[in-house]
């Protein structure tokens, strides 16, 4: 933690080391965590090349405030603080994706099915839940981070995989809550969510997100059906851009949300 920390102030505080991609402002490629220098040149990823631009920029917006400030005269007092906490955040969200995209970090389905069909309890349904996470990787392969595929084995951990808790609430979840939160609200990319719900209805079953920030598989009703659907090839380079910037968002910005327990007050 100390060197991302000390590496974030260098980068914060040394402008020099910025430079501008497509007419925005990056932070110059050396300058990333070590992780998005080796996606740069990745040979398992479709667009490595833009999701290391994306992240260049997106770290560069958060630190310097880049919207906010240039729009707003009455923020300028604001403007240290702001770049402060945010660049902080920001640089959470880029390094823990830098990781997430690496290979050796993808989950390992052939091991966790056979490690399902061994479990004694529900074994039918976590044996769909992790063939719905293989169709998912078939679709999308490494063109999202891991974190997108062990956000929906989370039910797996649990001893009923139909448990429904809240990840701002649960004790046994807080460790992994701002990942797997930032996964499943930046899912709600119209295009990506169809193609989870289309995967997950074929397998008799949806991943389900609540207005709670629940987390929780759900089985179909009598009334639902299974449907398909698929991406189309002209929109999977925009719709899966378009995920990752905003699980970037989510990222960072899950620790500056509050929530309340009213929310699950009962009546």
């Amino acid at each position: 933690m100390t060197s991302m920390t000390s590496r974030t102030s260098t980068v914060l505080l040394n402008r020099s080391t910025w430079t501008t991609i497509d007419g925005e402002p990056a932070v110059a490629l050396e300058h990333m965590p070590d992780s998005w220098q080796r996606i740069a040149q990745a040979t398992w990823m479709t667009e490595p090349g833009v999701y290391t631009a994306m992240a260049q920029v997106f770290l560069a917006k958060n630190l310097g405030g880049h919207i906010l400030f240039l729009e707003r005269s009455d923020t300028q007092h604001l403007r240290e603080a702001y770049c402060t906490g945010n660049g902080k955040l920001a640089w959470e969200a880029v390094y823990h994706y830098g990781e997430m995209f690496l290979p050796e970090n993808y989950p390992d389905l052939s091991q966790l099915r056979h490690e399902v069909q061994c479990h004694p309890m529900q074994q039918t349904e976590r044996i769909a839940l992790v063939n719905i996470v293989s169709d998912l990787f078939d679709a999308l392969g490494y063109d999202v981070p891991a974190t997108f595929y062990w956000t929906f084995l989370h039910p797996l951990q649990r001893s009923d995989v139909f448990e429904v808790r809240s990840f701002r609430f649960s004790e046994q979840d807080l460790g992994i809550a701002r990942q797997f939160d930032a996964i499943l609200h930046g899912g709600y990319v119209s295009m990506l969510r169809r193609l989870i719900d289309s995967i997950s209805s074929r397998h008799g079953f949806f991943i389900e997100h609540g207005c709670g920030c629940e987390n929780h598989l759900a089985k179909l009703k009598p009334c639902d059906s299974s449907f398909d659907y698929r991406l189309p090839p002209e929109m999977r380079s925009k719709t899966l851009r378009a995920f990752f910037w905003s699980i970037l968002e989510e990222y960072m910005l899950f620790e500056q949300r509050s929530a309340t327990r009213l929310v699950y007050k009962s009546v």
